[in-house]
Order: structure tokens, then sequence, then C-alpha cells
């Protein structure tokens, strides 16, 4: 590390220790597995100043001063002067574009924003149109009249050729060992590039033999300079929009540790990154601490949409992961990702190594995972890793696939799951909700998951955990489920699944529960009445639990649950931390089971899209 570069990392770390910030309780208060509140904080900045982009203003230029008579051509340009106190306005148009913050802001109420102008589309592509030059395909191996190709132009990449480079490669595989099996295998070795028919994707294939048979397919030769095409719908390419990604990032700092930083009502697309997992975001905040990253829209990546955590590179170069691990030590997290829409993404919505004080709430989830890649361990809708006092609530997470829909994994410290909505999950092999490696108590409680083809509730290597109040629904595997899983060492001991309670959850599923380790309890849960509640009780697990005739019905596209039970739900009593129930009602010392504060009656019928429980 340079001197300068030292100094500089001094001042962010001295100024991200001492800023003021004004955190505050939610309208509804929010706490944690120890009891303590979760305070959030706000944007309170009163800009000194703004500067606005409008790409289809005739008169756009960044030579221009970047006022609203003369505004930049492009958000690089704001993202070079911009100082503490300041944003950008972006008016509506297609940048393409990475965005390379300079600076960050102070505090909270000195914080620099990018944000879209209201009721304005920006839209951020990481990829270029491709000419119309296409030409029918010729290949020694194959012919075919469906088939079309071309040579990708020269110049069209800012950096490298993400078709000339695997989505993971024996460089990346070694610093993650335990995907060690994939080396020299698709879909690791198909490259990071992606083609975009009219905005649809392609999917790349391995064999160019294969090409003809699959409508909506491309194959790239050995250099990543060739491409062949077999479009949707029979189409000459020429009489289509043709996008090829041409950038692994579309935010992203040029250092490490920048913090206060609002990214606002930004469409984010096209974007060619890999399957490294950390330094892969197509919005990667670098480490940064108090970002705000609300109401974007994210699609078309083929591996992570948004990075966040305070890791920023793994490497085999010990001296490099040891420098990574020093500047993260003093950053104190906060990160906030709220309101965003994420889709179609290859491997996963929201991920990141080390977290504290972060809050995911708010945001939709669907077309998650569609790489297939679940057995390299780092897919998720949202995959959080060491994450302290943290909390992922109100998200909406549907249709995805090979993959959990919230994983958080390794040492996870006092944090929640709560008030989220999950279904139609499918081909997964962990838990649509997975804790792993926590010995300290966490919690997931008050969520719906409904139609999961898997397990809904994953404890692996998990001890002193909370399960309560779920609703859990139409699984094909156990509802939930607790095992020791790996043989490895935590904080100097080795992983085991104890001490974990499993308590006042509603079970509309065949096999409600395996736990494999007698040191755990269960009890207060609600069974359906097909359940053997009798031999369940004879293993000691459950002597208060109870059953009920229920039935149920979800309608997906509204969003609209009704469940009916043959009576009232049984009395249970109220654990401290989960004050209020999935509607953001405050609970009763003395509750029932289950995710709704609901005492008299035998039928529940609501609106389950948790996102409209907005303080």
């Amino acid at each position: 590390m340079n001197l300068n570069r030292f100094i500089l990392l001094i001042i962010i770390l001295f100024s991200c220790a001492n800023a003021q910030v004004n955190y505050q309780s939610f309208e509804t208060p929010v706490y944690l597995p120890d009891g303590q509140e979760f305070k959030t904080w706000y944007n309170r900045t009163e800009y000194s100043k703004s500067y606005y982009v409008a790409a289809n203003h005739p008169d756009a230029s960044d030579t221009n001063p970047g006022n609203a008579e003369k505004p930049f051509l492009t958000i690089g340009k704001a993202a070079e002067i911009l100082q503490p106190g300041e944003r950008v306005i972006i008016h509506s148009g297609t940048y393409r574009e990475t965005i390379v913050p300079r600076q960050g802001g102070t505090a909270d109420d000195k914080m620099i924003s990018y944000e879209a102008a209201p009721g304005e589309k920006v839209i951020i592509k990481g990829s270029v149109v491709l000419p119309t030059q296409w030409m029918r395909s010729e290949n020694p191996a194959q012919y075919s009249q469906k088939l079309w190709m071309i040579d990708l132009p020269t110049g069209i990449f800012p950096g490298d050729n993400p078709f000339a480079i695997q989505n993971a490669n024996a460089a990346d595989i070694e610093i993650m060992p335990w995907a060690a099996e994939w080396v020299g295998r698709p879909p690791y070795t198909l490259s990071r590039g992606l083609i975009f028919q009219n905005n649809q994707r392609l999917r790349e294939l391995v064999s160019y033999e294969d090409l003809v048979y699959i409508p909506g397919a491309f194959w790239v030769d050995s250099n990543g300079t060739r491409i062949h095409i077999h479009p949707y719908h029979r189409q000459n390419p020429n009489d289509a929009v043709m996008e090829v990604t041409v950038r692994p990032h579309l935010f992203k700092p040029a250092i490490t540790d920048l913090g206060f930083i609002q990214v606002k009502g930004l469409t984010f697309m096209h974007v060619g990154n890999g399957f490294p997992r950390t330094g892969t975001g197509a919005l990667f905040s670098m480490g940064g601490h108090h970002w705000r990253i609300e109401n974007n829209h994210f699609s078309g990546i083929n591996s992570v949409a948004v990075e966040i955590g305070l890791r920023t590179i793994e490497s085999a170069d010990r001296e490099k992961n040891r420098a990574d691990w020093q500047r993260l030590q003093n950053n104190p997290g906060y990160t906030i990702v709220r309101g965003n829409v994420i889709s179609d993404c290859g491997t996963g919505g929201v991920q990141g190594y080390v977290h504290r004080h972060t809050l995911v709430e708010d945001n939709h989830f669907y077309g998650i995972g569609w790489q297939d890649v679940e057995r390299y361990w780092e897919c998720a809708a949202v995959k959080l890793l060491a994450t302290t006092n943290t909390i992922v609530r109100r998200n909406l997470i549907h249709d995805s696939q090979a993959g959990s829909a919230i994983w958080l994994d390794w040492d996870i410290r006092n944090s929640r799951i709560t008030q989220n909505t999950v279904y139609d999950m499918v081909m997964c092999c962990n838990g649509a909700l997975f804790i792993e490696a926590g010995q300290v108590p966490n919690s997931i409680d008050n969520n719906i998951l409904w139609d999961i083809d898997g397990v809904p509730i994953y404890t692996g290597d998990t001890d002193s955990l909370w399960v309560a109040y779920n609703l859990i629904g139409n699984a094909s595997g156990p509802g939930i489920l607790s095992k020791v899983g790996t043989n490895r060492m935590l904080n100097g001991r080795k992983l085991t699944s104890k001490n974990n309670r499993f308590v006042k959850n509603i079970f509309f599923t065949i096999l409600p529960m395996v736990i494999e380790d007698p040191d755990n309890f269960a009890d207060e849960n609600l069974f359906g009445a097909d359940f053997d509640l009798q031999s369940w009780q004879k293993n000691k697990l459950g002597a208060t639990s109870q059953q009920r005739s229920i039935s149920a019905t979800f309608q997906k596209s509204q969003h609209l649950l009704e469940i009916n039970f043959d009576r009232p739900l049984p009395a249970t009593s109220l654990i401290p931390f989960c004050e209020t129930d999935f509607l953001n009602r405050q609970r009763n010392h003395s509750t029932v089971a289950g995710p709704f504060q609901t005492l008299t009656v035998n039928s529940i019928k609501c609106n389950i899209d948790p996102r409209q429980r907005v303080d």
C-alpha cells in the first residue's frame, strides 16, 4: 500500500468512527434477540448543491456546469465532483456507463445522493447495442439456417471482455475450497457475458451442436470474440435490438470504505459479472458504511445484483486478505437496502461478507438463481455472511430456484429473519430460510412460507436459535430441519445444533419437523389434523402442542391468503423480542401460535405482501 493510499484510508476510518449520526427508533420499535432495540437512521441532508444529468437533453455535455439548464451528459461526470452535502438528479434516459464515486458523505446530514428525477425512468446498462452485421452461422461442426453469428467489434469493452472470462475459473475456486469439485465444469466454465434480444436474455450453451435445438440461446468461441445465436421466434437479429454485456459493475466506488451514499430510484440492467463471493455485485459498495440503497430496480444480472458488507476482496494472497480484514475493523456498517425490485439474477440478489447493523427490508425478489449452481454454496436472494445485529424483514421472495430465499451464514450474531413472505421456491437443497453456524441467540420468526420444493426452514450447525411464530404450508421436505451438516470449528469449538427452540409455529405440511439432536426444545406448535402428534409427544417433543383441522387457499396474484381452523387457536405466551406480529400489530402477553395476533376467530384472511407494512 503506497503512502498516499494509507493516509487516505486512515482519514476515512477516522471520519467513519467520529461521524455524528442520529440513530432513531422505528415508529413501531424493533428488537434484536438479546432484547436491545434495533435503531435506524435517515437521510437528513439539506443539499447545498444539486447537479443534473440528462442524456436526452439536446445540449447535454460533460463540459457544461451541470445545472438544470446545462446538464451533464453522463452520471460519471457528476461522480467525479460531488462533495458531501451534494446530490445529482438524473433525468430519463439510458446511460451505458459504470458510476464510480470518488467521495462519500460525512454524516447523515452531509450525504451524497445519486437519485432519479421524480417520476422519471433512469436506466443504467452494462451493455452495448451490436451493429446490424449478423451473418448466417457457419461452423465446421454444424450449419443451420436457424443460426446466426457475429464478430464482436473491437473497442466495445471498456475493460476485460466478459465473453473471454469464465464464471469461476480454477483461480477463483482456489479461494472457495468448498466449491473445488466444480473446477473445469460448466456452467462455471461458461463465460460471464450475456446477450439480450429485444431485452430478453439468451442462455449460453456449452456446445455449438446443441444450439440448433434451443431457441433463445447462444454459444461463444474459445477466444470470446465470435458469438453464435439461435434467436427467439426465428427472428432475424438484424431486425432486433441485440445487446451484449461489456461491464462487470454499474456502480462501484473508486476506493473502499466510503460512507453516507444514497442510491435511489435507478434501474440497473445487463451486467456480466462472475461467481466469486466477493467483489462481484452489479452495485458494489466496496466495503462502504451508512449506504442507503432504495427503490431501485435490478435485472438481467449474470450473478449478483447488490453486494454490500465490509469485505471487499478474497484472495489466495494472505497479505491481501489480512489487509482487507484489518481495514474493516473500525467500519460500523449500518447499510440499508430497502424497497428495491430485484429479478433475473443468476446467483443472488443481495449478498456480502461481514455485516454490522445491516437492514434489508421491503424488497421484492423473483427469478433468482437461473444459473442453477446452488452447490457451490453461494446462492440466495439474500445471502449475508458474518452478520451482527442485523435484520432481514418484510421482503417478498418468490419464483426462484437453486438457492435459499434468505441465508445468514457463518458466525451469525444477534440477528433476525422476520416478517418475510416466501413462496414457490424450487430445487432448493438448503432451507428457504437458512441460518448456518451461529452460536449465540438469533431468530427466524413471524415469516410465511408456502409451496416450498425442499425445506422451508433449515438450521444447520447452529445453536441457541429461536424459530417461532412462523406459518409453514405445502412443503416437499420437513417444515423445519435441524442438524449438524458439516465437520467444522467456529470460535474454537466444533459446530453443533443444540439449545435451539422451535416454538409457537403453525404447520400445514405433511412432515413438520426433523430435529436430530435431542438437546433442543420444541413445543406450543400447532399441527394439521393428519400429523401423528401422539408419537411426537412420546419422544418428549411438544407436550403442549395441539392440532387443528386446517384448510387454506393462497391467491398468489393478489397475495391473498385465507386459512380456516375448525376452532380458535390456543393461547400461548409472548417471546419478549417478538412484540409485533407479521402485520406489525402489537402482540398481547397472551398471544397465539403463528404469525398473526388473533385470539378469538378461527379464520384468517389477509394480504401477505409484507412490503405494505411501512413505518
